[in-house]
């Protein structure tokens, strides 16, 4: 892990922490903050920031993997091919580049 992916680490586990302890009390953020010497921006930025990862996590679902099913003519033989409720087909090449598209960049 490089240095500044330590440090984006540290602070996000600090802030963390100081999230979890503020919710447990009956005080303000702002009364909060004060009481710790922090910088109430910065607080009101990280616990935006976990709420919005609490609330749009991100998820990981298995696909069941079932062999040999006929889906329409085979177009090739793609060292990956997804089959979607018998009726679509998704293969991706030995030539396929998560970086060659515009997309996300």
């Amino acid at each position: 892990m490089t240095e500044a992916k330590q440090t984006q680490e540290q602070k996000r586990t600090f802030w963390q922490r100081h999230i979890t302890s503020w919710e447990k009390t009956d005080i303000s953020q702002a009364e909060y903050c004060q009481r710790n010497g922090l910088s109430s921006r910065s607080f009101g930025y990280w616990e935006k920031r976990q709420n919005n990862a609490k609330v749009n996590p991100v998820l990981f679902v298995p696909v069941p993997l079932v062999p040999s099913m006929d889906v329409g003519a085979k177009v090739g033989r793609a060292p990956l091919c997804i089959v979607i409720d018998n009726r679509y087909r998704i293969e991706v090449g030995d030539d396929f580049s998560p970086g060659s598209g515009k997309h996300g960049t």
